[in-house]
């Protein structure tokens, strides 16, 4: 039953009264705790999952209303965890009372709750708290605050004394009863049912390295489930996607306690930027001391090396000691041990405003497990705004600073120790801003000052009147500029000429990356006189490394001013287009070159299957092999994304176009790459309902999934139901192989692999799939090569098909052989050996003897073998 069909939940209606627990608290109590201490509705809901990592639980279910404005609608918290009995029910309404605050160990793991007042965050979310406890005694217990009752009879300054709260048993028809009708109710007693089991995941790496806990997990079979109904105005104002990042970035607990939102679930939230540099903290940092600026003293940009007697007289030196064992450490007396890893990205990483991402740079804090100052990323440290901080992330785990966290665990007190953990955390970022001003390619200037400061004012002059030109008439060649944004022609050309009057270098502004939407390699936009490098291109895409971009850069404005100023000189338009033309083509046919081989490709899916900490190694190999068999590939990976989707367009296509859709493709996949420590990845960490999600999504027919190797039983089951395709890195390896021996593979053959949803099924089909392309081979290699031998001595360029194949039916004895056999082939030999064949629609390519290409293809075929058995 959907939300929006239901009446308001009546789950303070249910069982027999045993006992009951009298509470003292204030209205006025209450709404200063909530609202002024908590910064947003998500935060109040974060303490009830807290909770469970108290309770000792391995799984926590959250759920959340599809449509928060019902008035059925609900909040709910499900965990394995340790639950209450009656007197553990008294002891959670013993206001700012806890029996945690002088524990800081349960189950093995570091006590969160201290305080005894977390439960009445939820005071801002709702007007009713409901929990329904199974205890070890086997018991099912209900207890329902209702805080309007506080309202009601206290007034804003009036204690209420002896509100009493009311203990139920509740037997398990009475619970099925209430709990299948709120939200997602019946898969919540299906988790009951089935013991609320934590998933198989397999533990991520911890960036606040920490190490292990000696987690004690507790008798299974007791349960609690928090409820909130009757929900507030901020309840309902509650945003599910901030919810889940905070859920997978303030509450990193790993593997040791699994965490999903509406029956996902979450993982730690990670950094897919490439890193330039790393430090872990321990030995890697490079100093001994921190220096405490007494107070009054000066703070902004202090030089941490200046040794004067002045900086002495000012400051006080902390020791900083660093150990390696058992995991790498730092120690600060009066902080105690400090963990963690420090990095320093090739490109910026910091996201704005964005409310569902939250920032990326910056310091991440991280007390007993969770991030603390996700709303401060510089820990109140001022005078941070270096090109470095952009491309900085620190993650760090300090559990000595809970003693100067305040009652919302979001602040601190200002006491002596957290000067000197914001000492130490300006001491690490000063190491590696030193390393990142000293990168010889970080912070090169943009655009028209540089380029006037090396050549001269005249290096512009033709830029200016050709702009001017277009603006006053047309383009000669509108490819060269965008366009858009332009409403009023002559006043932007009168502005033009006023600003190039004044200074000539404003007639070139920034050099961006971005999609022109066309297949341009660079073009000027004239509304903000960028220059636009289409971040598409191949050539582009072939050299996206920081230190190629640079090139890359430069390159692209040298075409571009080349092309303005052969223009300015008279060049004809279309002699000139004829050039840009030629030039496109060598870049495309470069870029095909500089790519990977099939092979290198074959050998990557075996080398990076098992690399789970470099998990977007993987990702970006599958995209190049999905590539090379044929498919128009468009990467995604983003987080909540999959990492791309595979059109196929073979010709003659059988699916018509229509007014939206001119271009269809015959049929879509959506692929995600799953790496794994061991040999076969289990079903949480596939997150197979996720790929089902992502098929639904972006409208395609079948769904892939590339792994290592798949656990047999549930992950089968679950990919046959969802018509979910498997297969291992090594047999998408071997498709690749297969092109590279017989042709390309039709893209309606590789149809028939989508179909299939058992990976030894999948392995299977593979295996005829060489059977086949044995016998169906109507053109062999060796009569191939054998063909170009003979024309190479009459003709120097580029080899028609059609004369290949000619060739081979005439002199060669393949009297089958036609002009698609002959493309196919190459295409393959284009996979494996792309140095040294190509095609050019119906033309092959050749830059070697017949030899020299057989011998190439030998040896890759070999090296990838050998690389196949070494991964078994």
């Amino acid at each position: 039953m959907s939300s929006q069909s239901k009446s308001a939940v009546r789950l303070d209606q249910v069982g027999k009264k045993t006992d009951e627990i009298s509470v003292e608290i204030s209205t006025r109590f209450l709404e200063h705790f909530s609202e002024q201490l908590y910064s947003s509705p998500q935060k109040a809901f974060e303490e009830l999952i807290s909770n469970g990592w108290d309770a000792g639980a391995s799984n926590v279910d959250v759920r959340v209303s599809s449509d928060l404005y019902s008035p059925a609608a609900t909040l709910s918290v499900l965990d394995n965890g340790v639950s209450m009995n009656e007197g553990g029910l008294k002891a959670l309404w013993h206001i700012a009372f806890s029996a945690k605050e002088t524990q800081s160990v349960a189950y093995g793991r570091p006590v969160i709750g201290k305080f005894g007042i977390g439960k009445l965050a939820t005071y801002v979310l709702a007007n009713k708290l409901t929990y329904f406890c199974k205890a070890s005694d086997g018991k099912i217990r209900r207890v329902t605050m209702d805080y309007g009752q506080v309202q009601n009879e206290g007034s804003e300054d009036k204690l209420v004394s002896q509100l009493g709260l009311d203990i139920f048993e509740v037997t398990e028809t009475e619970l099925r009863a209430v709990v299948s009708e709120i939200s997602d109710g019946e898969e919540i007693l299906k988790l009951i049912e089935d013991g609320i089991p934590a998933p198989e995941l397999e533990e991520d790496d911890d960036e606040f390295g920490a190490g292990e806990t000696s987690f004690d997990r507790p008798p299974s079979g007791t349960w609690t489930l928090a409820i909130l109904s009757d929900l507030k105005p901020s309840g309902r104002e509650l945003k599910i996607g901030i919810l889940r990042r905070m859920l997978s970035t303030a509450l990193p607990f790993g593997s040791e306690m699994a965490i999903s939102l509406n029956g996902e679930f979450l993982r730690s939230s990670k950094m897919d930027s490439p890193v330039l540099r790393e430090w872990v903290i321990g030995p890697d940092l490079e100093f001994s001391e921190v220096r405490l600026v007494k107070k009054n003293a000066a703070t902004d940009d202090e030089d941490e090396n200046n040794d004067s007697e002045a900086h002495e007289d000012a400051t006080e030196v902390i020791p900083v000691t660093f150990h390696s064992s058992p995991e790498p450490h730092a120690i600060i007396d009066g902080i105690g041990k400090i963990t963690g890893t420090v990095r320093l990205f090739e490109d910026k990483i910091s996201t704005g405003k964005s409310e569902t991402r939250g920032a990326s740079n910056g310091f991440h804090v991280n007390v007993l497990g969770r991030v603390v100052n996700q709303s401060d990323p510089s820990f109140g440290e001022e005078n941070l705004s270096h090109a470095a901080w952009a491309r900085f992330r620190m993650a760090v785990r300090a559990d000595g600073l809970n003693t100067s966290l305040i009652t919302n665990r979001e602040q601190f007190k200002e006491t002596r120790q957290i000067a000197i953990f914001r000492a130490f955390l300006r001491r690490t970022f000063n190491l590696v801003r030193t390393k990142y001003d000293s990168d010889p390619d970080a912070g090169l200037s943009d655009g028209g000052d540089l380029l006037v400061k090396a050549l001269g004012v005249i290096s512009l002059n033709p830029l200016r009147s050709i702009v001017s030109d277009t603006l006053a008439n047309s383009a000669a060649i509108p490819e060269m500029f965008d366009e858009r944004d332009l409403t009023d022609r002559t006043a932007a050309n009168e502005r033009w000429r006023s600003q190039t009057a004044e200074d000539i270098s404003n007639a070139l502004g920034e050099v961006r990356y971005e999609a022109t939407g066309d297949d341009e390699f660079v073009k000027f936009r004239i509304s903000d006189s960028a220059v636009v490098v289409n971040n598409k291109h191949p050539f582009v895409l072939e050299h996206s490394k920081k230190a190629e971009k640079e090139l890359i850069r430069t390159f692209a404005m040298v075409n571009l001013l080349t092309d303005v100023y052969a223009l300015e000189q008279g060049v004809d338009a279309d002699v000139l287009k004829g050039v840009r033309d030629y030039r496109d083509k060598l870049l495309r046919y470069r870029a095909r070159q500089t790519r990977r081989s099939g092979h290198h490709i074959a050998s990557l899916l075996l080398a990076t299957q098992n690399d789970h900490k470099n998990h977007k190694r993987l990702e970006a190999v599958v995209t190049d092999a999905l590539s090379y068999l044929g498919f128009d590939v468009t990467p995604l990976g983003k987080p909540g994304e999959p990492e791309g989707y595979a059109d196929a367009f073979p010709y003659p296509t059988r699916v018509a176009p229509t007014a939206n859709n001119p271009n269809p493709p015959a049929y879509r996949v959506t692929y995600d790459a799953k790496s794994a420590k061991g040999e076969a990845s289990k079903t949480g960490n596939l997150s197979l309902d996720g790929v089902n999600e992502h098929k639904e999504r972006y409208n395609a027919q079948y769904a892939l999934v590339v792994a290592p190797g798949f656990q047999d039983g549930a992950v089968i089951t679950r990919c046959g139901q969802l018509q979910i395709t498997p297969i291992v890195a090594k047999d998408l390896g071997r498709l690749l192989e297969f092109t590279a021996k017989y042709g390309a593979i039709p893209l309606t053959k590789l149809e028939e692999l989508f179909k299939l949803y058992d990976p030894s099924m999948v392995s299977d089909w593979v295996d005829h799939l060489e059977d086949s392309l044995q016998s169906d081979n109507r053109l062999t290699l060796d009569t191939f090569l054998e063909s170009i031998q003979r024309l190479r001595k009459e003709v120097p360029d580029a080899l028609s098909a059609s004369l290949i194949a000619h060739i081979c039916r005439r002199e060669l004895g393949a009297k089958e052989v036609q002009d698609r056999d002959v493309v196919s082939l190459a295409k393959g030999l284009a996979v494996i050996v792309p140095d040294l064949v190509g095609t050019d629609e119906d033309k092959v390519i050749i830059n070697a003897s017949a030899d020299r290409v057989a011998e190439a293809v030998n040896v890759q075929l070999e090296s990838l073998s050998k690389a196949a058995d070494a991964g078994k």
